[in-house]
C-alpha cells in the first residue's frame, strides 16, 4: 500500500507542474481610515507651515500652507460628496508650534461651533525645494586601451520634500480623532524646477493616500496565477 500511495503522487506533482504563469492584476478594496457616511460637513484648516533650516535648502516664495488647503477642498469636492464650509479669510493658527496644535481644543471647538462642521481638518506642513547638485564618481572603460578608468562626474538635480501632519479634529469636542503622517520625496534632473509646479508634482503622488482617509480606495496589486 505504502509503495502504490507513492506512485499516486507522482501524476498529482506532474500537473502542478504544468501549470502555465500568469500575471493579473487585481483592483483590491481598501477601507477609509476614518468611518464616515459621506455626508458629513467638514471645515479644512488653517494648516501651519513648518520652518526647518535643513542644509542645502532653497527658500520658498509662496505660502505653501495656504496653497495646500486650497489643493486639498479642490480634491475633497472632486472625490468626496462631504459638504464643505467656505474658507474664513484670515484664520490662522492659534500657535507657531506644531507639536502643540492638538492641545488647543478650545480654539478647535470654537471653530466648529462658527463653521457648523463635523469634523475639522486641519495639522501642519513642510515643504523644501533642496539643490543635490554636485559631482560624483562614476566608472568608463577607455577606447584607447579598454581600462576601466574613474572620473568625476557633475549631476545637476533638484528635490522636492513632504512632511505633512494631517490632523482630523471632532468638532464638537476639540479633540483629535486622527493623526495621518504623510511624507514623500521626488527628484527632477534639472536643476532649475519651477518651485510651485514641483509643489503640486509631490502632492499629485500623495492623493491615493489622502483621499483614502475619507472615503474607500482602491488599490491595485499585481499577483500570480497558475493556470493549466
Amino acid at each position: 500500500m505504502r509503495r502504490a500511495s507513492g506512485w499516486l503522487l507522482v501524476p498529482v506533482l506532474a500537473l502542478g507542474a504544468c501549470g502555465t504563469p500568469h500575471e493579473v492584476e487585481l483592483a483590491l478594496p481598501v477601507r477609509p481610515k476614518l468611518a464616515l457616511t459621506g455626508k458629513e460637513r467638514l471645515y479644512v484648516g488653517p494648516f501651519l507651515r513648518e520652518s526647518r533650516d535643513d542644509a542645502g535648502a532653497q527658500r520658498v516664495t509662496f505660502d505653501v500652507a495656504q496653497e495646500f488647503e486650497r489643493y486639498l477642498r479642490r480634491l475633497l469636492r472632486k472625490e468626496t460628496k462631504l459638504v464643505l464650509h467656505p474658507t474664513i479669510e484670515g484664520l490662522r493658527p492659534p500657535l507657531s508650534d506644531p507639536l502643540q496644535l492638538s492641545a488647543q481644543r478650545e480654539f478647535w471647538r470654537e471653530l466648529g461651533a462658527r463653521t457648523n462642521a463635523d469634523f475639522i481638518v486641519a495639522g501642519s506642513i513642510d515643504f523644501q525645494v533642496q539643490d543635490r547638485t554636485g559631482y560624483k564618481t562614476e566608472e568608463y572603460v577607455s577606447p584607447l586601451d579598454g581600462r576601466t578608468y574613474y572620473r568625476q562626474v557633475l549631476v545637476e538635480q533638484t528635490g522636492f520634500s513632504y512632511d505633512i501632519m494631517l490632523q482630523v479634529y471632532d468638532a464638537r469636542s476639540g479633540e483629535v480623532i486622527l493623526e495621518e503622517p504623510l511624507k514623500d520625496f521626488q527628484e527632477r534632473p534639472e536643476r532649475k524646477f519651477d518651485e510651485f509646479t514641483g509643489m503640486f508634482a509631490n502632492l499629485y503622488a500623495l492623493e491615493n493616500r489622502l483621499i483614502g482617509i475619507f472615503v474607500p480606495r482602491t488599490v491595485r496589486s499585481k499577483r500570480i496565477l497558475l493556470a493549466p
